[in-house]
């Protein structure tokens, strides 16, 4: 990859840095604006976890590729004010480190900030869909805990004292609003004798 043409920028829409050849294993519609590319990554399926987290490995991806896009971009930039600096110094007959330090090219200046606005949009994404996967466990988690709490005809009250917390705790617990620590859930394996993989649904 020659550096004059991988850094040759015409505009810095997020779209167009996004058809670059550095993206060549993700693939994304050049007709698509950017609010446009990031929807597409969150347009799954409500009903499959797995499609969430498929896209949390690849937004995942993306940003990281970002990054080394954008630390290619600034080092590149460096080496071309570093010239610039020596070329300048020759023929001023001064010191480097005496020559007052010249603002970036704006090409790449304007490039970085770009991809820099494009990653924070990246992290969003992925924070969103984050939350989302953790908001469905939760859930999931819960409605399986109200099962097996009717299944042994047992009260909220007469669960929450299983396992040591309050009613108005476990009614957090079985409407997926709360996290469950671990250790409670080891305590309410040991209450009723499963195991923490079928407590989890795991077998």
């Amino acid at each position: 990859m020659k550096t004059k043409n991988a850094f040759a920028f015409r505009d810095f829409d997020s779209a167009r840095i996004l058809q670059r050849p550095f993206f060549k294993n993700f693939y994304f519609d050049s007709n698509k604006s950017d609010a446009e590319i990031l929807d597409s990554l969150n347009t799954v399926n409500e009903d499959s976890v797995d499609s969430w987290e498929k896209n949390l490995y690849a937004i995942k991806a993306i940003h990281d590729r970002l990054a080394e896009f954008r630390h290619l971009i600034n080092r590149h930039n460096e080496n071309r004010l570093d010239k610039y600096n020596k070329k300048k110094s020759k023929l001023e007959n001064v010191k480097i480190s005496e020559l007052q330090r010249p603002a970036p090219v704006m090409e790449y200046f304007s490039a970085s900030l770009s991809i820099l606005e494009l990653m924070n949009k990246f992290k969003s994404l992925y924070s969103d869909i984050e939350k989302k996967i953790q908001v469905r466990y939760r859930k999931d988690f819960g409605s399986r805990l109200k099962r097996i709490r009717q299944d042994l005809k047992l009260t909220q009250k007469q669960f929450g004292d299983l396992i040591r917390v309050s009613p108005q705790v476990f009614s957090f617990y079985e409407r997926g609003e709360h996290d469950i620590p671990v250790h409670t859930i080891i305590r309410l394996a040991k209450a009723l004798n499963m195991s923490g993989n079928q407590i989890l649904g795991i077998e």
